[in-house]
């Protein structure tokens, strides 16, 4: 009878403790409450059960003795359950003991992999298990830390209520639940290189929403009722970056959202359009229209518009038929006219610049071109209207055929994007534009669906540059010495009041140096120095010019962070320290938090332009000066490195002081804006003569290769002996760093 209580008291504080931790463990999970607490829990309830044991055997003495034979059976029965039952109970204690110490355990053996994976620039590893460890360890500083090195914030919100948020990682397969919207502050990977790094599901009832990549704020999921068949929904833009190279449209473009039709119009679409009677109603026409000063009607234009037998139709057509078996291929040969009264017909309209930039993945700071590897460029055939060939874009938006939009560029033509299948890839990043009436092989479109009302955008015109350098006349060398003169200065004390900062990067010295600016201003003329502790005495200089970001702060928060070395993400040059180099980083005019005359690194043909370039080449200048000045510097050696805005800034700055002996440029060219004649960048290329390593990506989504790199490559002065050139096919503007790392140390090398 004794064996039988406390068999029945075993098995129920068997099933109790189980239930009861796991309800305790998912608890203290779930809220992130620390595991010492949930120890000091198992204690309790481990006490509670061997105080437990003991009255049970005190109040058990004065149990029967004589037992019958089957009885005693029985017992025997129940004591083997006792001993396997008390066995199963404490090592659910054990488990739960263990579960919770090995949280620490992992800590400790996780800790050094994240700081070792933070140091070889692993940023996506730093990010995920400092992310998973902070559920456990929510007030854990180094994690915290890590976190915000290698993460940046988002929010998430929904125009219909009780939505459903998700998020995935691109480099995970699973989504995870985040909550409803509205949601703010969702940590995603900030990867460098520039990669893609997350992307958002919404689900609300019987909608399921996919957003664009990287694409966070308000999400309008309930025009997707409004969505045509086969269309997509393009979410708004607000204070969005565009361009092409050669045009600028400005930092504060805005658009609503619109529905972009996933497959370009087809032969057998634009048929239908035909059949019924098209060509012959007036009502889808643009017409009358002015263009280059002469007037268009309907009745005197309309007869432009007939196939190879004057059937109305596209021009590669016969007698109102497509090409046999060219169903589902998109209908080409055709004007803007033409793409324009289909879409009337069809109740939509062409893109405007804008709609087509944001469909076509180009909108915003582009680092990188989507990739258009796979698209059927430089080739002698059409793709089927769906034929995907790559997932990130529109079926066929690169290649394939070019693509009208509405906007006019000058007086007589329209745009028309994309490239065609004949085309060069570069083609997919430029602007490009022909006659309303051109009706050349590779013409097409798609369509836009548009919710709002506002079509103001769609007759923006478009001022594009169209500059071809080597027909640009340079200048004499009497005149460009006098271009020159503009960046001269009087000599004056240097005064330079140097600091030591201090920091957390054992073995290296962080020196900032404040000096008198080279012309009239109240504000100081500053910069950081950072060289290696194991490198004293002749340190080789190099100076730095920033990216647009130095242009674009307003405070020095990032000038360290993420132009020098303390920090393994962004421009990073802490190998080059590394290898006895000293690295000088000068706010320069107009940058970080010095007084702002210009807010865009975009060339213009403004005063105010021209004079913040002249200060910001004084600034160089004089800089230079003061590195002369230090004898722990081997001053014949000094060598300039910039990457974007600092690689085109330097086909000036290295033109007006050739003390600077060498270069490593990275991401540039030659831009296509203009700017005053005695500041155009491409007069002083001409005059560079050192030797210079340029590292530049096919696929650069701000200096576009053909446009930017080609005509850089051939009017620079140096000789081709030193002139050292590497093209990454298929790269963007975000280079792999481990080959700058290793190119710019094995021409400092040679150079230096």
């Amino acid at each position: 009878m004794g064996s039988n209580r406390f068999f029945k008291f075993i098995g129920g504080f068997l099933a109790f403790g189980f239930t009861f931790l796991q309800g305790v463990d998912w608890i203290f999970t779930k809220y992130s409450i620390d595991n010492k607490y949930f120890n000091y829990i198992l204690i309790i309830l481990l006490i509670a059960f061997l105080l437990s044991i003991i009255i049970l055997f005190i109040s058990a003495k004065g149990v029967i003795k004589n037992i019958s034979p089957a009885k005693t059976k029985k017992s025997r029965f129940i004591k083997i359950g006792n001993v396997v039952l008390t066995s199963l109970l404490l090592l659910l204690f054990v488990y739960f003991f263990r579960k919770s110490s090995s949280k620490d355990l992992l800590l400790d053996d996780l800790l050094p992999k994240i700081s070792k994976a933070y140091d070889n620039g692993d940023t996506y590893y730093v990010f995920k298990n400092s992310i998973d460890l902070l559920k456990t360890y929510p007030e854990n500083q180094i994690l915290k830390s890590f976190l915000k090195k290698t993460s940046w914030t988002v929010n998430v919100d929904s125009d219909l209520e009780n939505t459903d948020v998700y998020v995935r990682f691109l480099r995970d397969s699973v989504w995870s639940y985040i909550g409803k919207a509205p949601i703010d502050s969702i940590s995603v990977p900030n990867l460098w290189p520039r990669e893609k790094s997350f992307i958002v599901k919404l689900i609300n009832g019987d909608i399921e929403h996919i957003g664009e990549v990287e694409q966070s704020g308000l999400f309008e999921i309930s025009l997707l009722k409004k969505l045509p068949k086969n269309f997509v929904l393009k979410s708004a833009g607000n204070n969005q970056l565009m361009f092409f190279p050669g045009f600028y449209f400005g930092d504060n473009n805005s658009w609503s959202a619109f529905g972009v039709s996933k497959y370009e119009v087809s032969n057998s679409e634009f048929k239908k359009f035909i059949d019924e009677g098209g060509y012959d109603n007036e009502d889808y026409w643009d017409f009358p229209i002015k263009i280059d000063g002469e007037n268009y009607t309907y009745k005197n234009t309309i007869k432009r518009f007939t196939d190879k037998f004057g059937r109305f139709g596209p021009g590669n057509w016969r007698y109102g038929q497509y090409p046999k078996g060219e169903d589902n291929f998109p209908v080409t040969n055709i004007s803007w006219f033409e793409a324009r009264a289909y879409a009337k017909y069809k109740g939509f309209k062409l893109p405007n610049v804008f709609q087509w930039l944001h469909s076509a993945s180009l909108s915003g700071f582009i680092m990188d071109i989507p990739a258009v590897k796979l698209s059927n460029y430089n080739s002698n055939m059409l793709n089927e209207v769906n034929y995907s060939n790559e997932k990130k874009l529109l079926p066929n938006i690169a290649g394939n055929v070019r693509e009208w939009v509405t906007n006019p560029h000058g007086e007589d033509k329209y745009g028309i994007l994309g490239g065609a299948y004949m085309d060069n890839s570069y083609t997919f990043n430029s602007f490009y534009s022909l006659s309303p009436f051109d009706r050349s092989k590779g013409n097409g479109f798609r369509l836009v669906k548009q919710f709002s009302n506002d079509y103001s955008q769609d007759e923006i015109k478009i001022s594009y540059v169209e500059r071809d350098f080597d027909m640009e006349e340079d200048v004499s060398e009497e005149v460009f010495e006098y271009y020159k003169s503009q960046f001269d200065y009087k000599p004056y004390p240097l005064e330079v009041n140097l600091i030591n900062i201090k920091h957390e990067n054992k073995g290296y010295i962080l020196e900032k140096f404040e000096m008198k600016p080279p012309y009239k201003t109240d504000e100081k003329l500053y910069g950081y120095i950072a060289y290696s502790e194991n490198f004293k005495g002749n340190l080789k200089p190099i100076i730095e010019f920033p990216t647009a970001g130095g242009i674009g702060s307003k405070n020095d928060d990032g000038f360290i962070k993420y132009y020098s070395w303390l920090e393994g993400s962004g421009i990073n040059y802490k190998h080059l320290i590394d290898e006895g180099y000293v690295l000088i980083m000068p706010a320069y005019h107009s940058t970080y938090s010095r007084k702002k005359t210009i807010q865009t690194w975009w060339p213009n043909e403004s005063d105010e332009y021209k004079e913040s370039i002249i200060k910001i080449g004084k600034d160089y200048r004089r800089v230079i000066d003061y590195i002369e000045s230090r004898k722990d510097f081997d001053f014949s050696k000094l060598s300039y490195t910039g990457y974007s805005w600092g690689s085109v800034s330097s086909n000036y700055l290295l033109a007006i002081d050739d003390r600077v002996k060498s270069a490593t440029v990275f991401a540039g060219g030659l831009m296509l804006q203009r700017s005053k004649k005695e500041i155009e960048p491409h007069i002083y290329l001409r005059r560079v003569k050192m030797p210079i390593l340029h590292i530049v990506g096919t696929l650069d989504g701000i200096f576009e290769y053909e446009d930017s790199f080609v005509p850089w490559n051939k009017l620079i002065g140096t000789p081709e002996k030193d002139k050292k050139t590497i093209v990454l096919d298929g790269a963007g503007h975000a280079l792999d760093w481990d080959i700058i790392i290793e190119n710019q140390l094995k021409f400092l090398k040679e150079y230096n």
